[in-house]
């Protein structure tokens, strides 16, 4: 195939492994392990193209300092800051309650006994749907890249049928666009069923590994699925050092 059927990953020997990247309009999901450093990965595949970057775990200002401590350049990425968004959030439900209960603290007895009696008051919480965001941001964006990092937290707080309608739909669109979507999940949590279900509507699978040998730690990366592409499929060793995820020997598995 000719390399402009492919969008590179923006890790030169990840692109050799694959044979020449991620071919255009496929969705690639990640699995990762804990102590797999996948978010340095996450970065560092954001660090080429245009790219629309839904980070759920840290905020934005936090994913440039560590993409400027490597080098990388962030000035082409459009941010869905979910993490920032949440936190205020919290911030401000927190502060609501707080306000609630110094107010009830400072009533007469008889005006609280008579508030208690209708019981512990709610509040009025302003609920994002944070799926309708990022499912706006993926069907608007003219980004030819899409990196969301991660599905855990949709997974916390939406059922999964309720996420998987939400990746199909993001699935579709990216493929009409002809761009790469990057889904990055934590594996071993959510049940063999659910994993098997986001292998299966991933084009692409790619599961990073860390292994205890005495004392010290190896990390590997597997290429599980590429569909259509059997002879995609390989591992490779990788290590972290100043330029990011650098992969050191690479085995094809026939």
């Amino acid at each position: 195939m000719s390399e402009d059927e492919f969008i590179s990953t923006g890790i030169e020997r990840l692109d050799a492994l694959l044979e020449g990247g991620i071919l255009k309009g496929f969705t690639t999901l990640f699995l990762s392990s804990p102590g797999s450093s996948i978010e340095i990965l996450s970065k560092q595949l954001a660090s080429t193209d245009n790219v629309l970057y839904i980070t759920t775990e840290e905020t934005k200002d936090e994913v440039e300092v560590t993409m400027n401590r490597f080098g990388w350049d962030s000035s082409k990425i459009d941010f869905v800051d979910i993490t920032s968004t949440y936190s205020k959030g919290i911030l401000s439900g927190e502060r609501k309650r707080v306000s609630i209960y110094e107010r009830r603290s400072k009533l007469k007895l008889k005006e609280l006994i008579k508030e208690g009696s209708s019981g512990t008051p709610t509040l009025n919480k302003d609920k994002e749907d944070f799926l309708a965001i990022i499912s706006d941001k993926i069907n608007s964006t003219s980004s030819n890249k899409i990196i969301l990092s991660s599905l855990d937290f949709f997974l916390g707080r939406y059922s999964h049928e309720e996420v998987l309608r939400t990746l199909h739909a993001a699935k579709v669109d990216n493929f009409e666009k002809r761009g790469a979507l990057f889904i990055i999940m934590t594996k071993g949590i959510y049940g063999e069923v659910f994993e098997k279900k986001m292998e299966g509507i991933s084009d692409c699978v790619i599961e990073l590994e860390v292994i205890q040998k005495g004392s010290s730690f190896e990390r590997f990366l597997a290429v599980k699925k590429v569909r259509n592409y059997a002879k995609k499929i390989g591992i490779a060793r990788y290590v972290i050092d100043s330029e990011g995820f650098v992969l050191e020997t690479i085995e094809r598995i026939m």
